[in-house]
């Protein structure tokens, strides 16, 4: 190429410039920001931590002298807000640890764990002098990838009750059924994002990132609810119809063929903690075993006795439950877990265990002030806090038997239809005053709840009392009737018996039992309404009542 005449003065001009502008160097050309930078994070103690960060640049030749002190990071933090005076801090790391490593055009930038979006002072960021197109914040992020968490898939579930939930469900890759964890997050984590239910701790990542094959439902509510909630019916209300919807979500993965039925378990944390208290007194025979943890007072109020707290666990004898609390919790009295326990150990519970964390074990947990309340962090720390709920299996279902000779009372027989009828699971709250204290008071409620059995009047139920004929009529009729069966309460022409006159209390339900085959007449003639039923007899009779289901 030919210059035209005084372009070489002109060139050598504008080198000599550049020459002092740059200090004598050659002047680089700017280089381009990675193409994509991925954050490498795991669900920590206290939230989503980033390991590592890969960023894909155009050539690895560009930085062939790249150095891992090249690096500065701040807004490093631990994930420990406060101090020894319940002060918020927040402080950098001395060393970042940062380490380099290439793969191709891939940069992986190794660092010491933190806190991925930063602190409460500041978000983290990473600087490098000497190539600042390396430089970055949470903002230049293009992929976020989280162990663990990447493997629970978003649903939403719709309970009969027509009420609506967000969860996140992570599947055991077996072909067997395996566990079940039902995790109950806090109060800090409610909404509809259905994200900060797994991402704020360990609660539902610790049981897979501690090597156990399960799988874990992790439902995210809408709202928190009130303190005190025993005493408001309206949110109570409210709670009984979430659980439903869970226990009508955990029903379908058993029936899916996933879900071992005898090893289901429940975990809740502070809200959670006092919602898993009140999901096991709705549902006591769906859970082996449970960790409760900082528990909010669902239950009942923790500055009177235990009687109340009783009352309301009482159907809860057989079930294994670990209750962990801060002695000195700032936001959820401990009380709430000692008379749990008092009352569970009261009742005969003798499965049930209590831990108290005292404020020397917090500190040395870096649990200090407000944050003492995150004593959940110890227990998902713990293997054996972690194994023991994994050891807890129900026991094999077994039907209910009867003496074949014997006379079977009330309670026996409601015991009896409950099992064999499966019957559905009823709130704790007490429908008879003689039957407190009785093994059969919850398949007794289970069948007045049902409308097949009722009381003998006066707020009783006599369990103690044989059952007779024709009161097995008139459980026929229930049965039928509730199950919308026609047949055994349409029947036109009752077959009529000489000891069963007109206006008997059970004479239609006898005449309409008979009819449909569910019961005999003594003889052609005669019913014997009175006579009390054999073991033998009971077990017939149910035995016909569920092949018409």
């Amino acid at each position: 190429m030919q210059l035209r005449k005084g372009t070489g003065l002109m060139l050598s001009f504008v080198l000599a410039v550049g020459t002092i502008l740059t200090g004598g160097l050659s002047v680089k050309a700017e280089a381009a920001s990675p193409m994509q930078i991925t954050a490498n994070t795991y669900i920590g103690d206290t939230g989503r931590m980033v390991e590592s960060f890969d960023l894909q640049v155009s050539s690895a030749g560009s930085y062939a002298d790249l150095r891992a002190s090249d690096f500065v990071i701040t807004g490093n933090f631990d994930g420990y807000p406060v101090n020894e005076n319940n002060e918020t801090v927040q402080n950098d790391y001395a060393d970042d640890g940062v380490e380099l490593s290439w793969a191709d055009n891939i940069l992986s930038l190794k660092v010491k764990p933190f806190k991925y979006s930063g602190g409460p002072v500041s978000a983290f960021a990473v600087t490098n002098g000497r190539y600042p197109e390396l430089s970055f914040n949470k903002e230049s992020v293009t992929v976020v990838k989280t162990r663990t968490f990447d493997d629970f898939v978003a649903g939403e579930f719709t309970g009969t009750n027509g009420e609506k939930l967000n969860y996140r469900l992570k599947l055991t890759e077996s072909t067997a059924p395996q566990p079940l964890i039902v995790w109950l997050h806090g109060g800090g984590e409610v909404g509809t994002d259905n994200l900060k239910q797994l991402t704020e701790n360990k609660g539902a990542v610790a049981w897979t990132d501690s090597g156990y094959d399960t799988s874990v439902l992790a439902v995210q509510f809408p709202e928190n609810y009130g303190w005190k909630i025993y005493n408001n019916p309206e949110e109570l209300s409210l709670m009984r119809d979430y659980f439903e919807v869970q226990a009508e979500l955990i029903k379908e993965l058993i029936v899916s063929g996933k879900v071992d039925p005898n090893r289901i378990y429940v975990v809740g944390v502070s809200s959670g903690g006092g919602g898993a208290l009140r999901f096991l007194t709705q549902y006591p025979e769906l859970f082996a075993g449970s960790i409760i943890v900082a528990a909010k007072d669902a239950v009942a109020d923790y500055t009177g006795s235990v009687d109340k707290f009783k009352s309301e666990l009482k159907d809860l004898t057989d079930v294994p439950v670990w209750l962990v609390h801060a002695q000195n919790d700032p936001i959820t009295d401990s009380r709430t877990s000692t008379l749990t326990y008092e009352a569970l150990t009261g009742l005969g519970n003798n499965q049930a265990k209590l831990t108290i964390y005292d404020d020397a074990f917090l500190a040395s947990q870096q649990l200090y002030g407000d944050f003492r309340h995150c004593s959940w962090i110890p227990v998902f720390n713990d293997k054996n806090m972690l194994a023991w709920l994994f050891e807890q299996k129900k026991p094999a279902a077994t039907s209910v038997s009867l003496l074949q000779d014997a006379q079977v009372t009330r309670a026996e027989l409601a015991a009896l239809l409950a099992d064999q009828l499966k019957l559905s699971e009823v709130i704790g709250t007490d429908i008879y005053t003689d039957t407190v204290n009785s093994p059969e008071d919850l398949a007794i409620r289970q069948n007045k709840t049902a409308g097949i059995m009722k009381g003998t009047g006066a707020g009783l139920f006599n369990p103690d009392l044989a059952v007779t004929r024709a009161q097995l009529a008139m459980i026929a009729d229930n049965v039928m009737r509730t199950t919308g069966q026609k047949q055994a309460s349409s029947v036109a022409n009752p077959v009529a018996f000489k000891d069963v006159p007109n206006g008997h209390w059970a004479s239609e339900a006898i005449g309409r039992s008979v009819t449909a085959g569910i019961l005999n007449g003594d003889s052609a003639t005669q019913f014997a309404p009175n006579r009390p039923v054999t073991g033998a007899e009971a077990t017939k009779f149910v035995e016909l009542l569920t092949g018409r289901m």
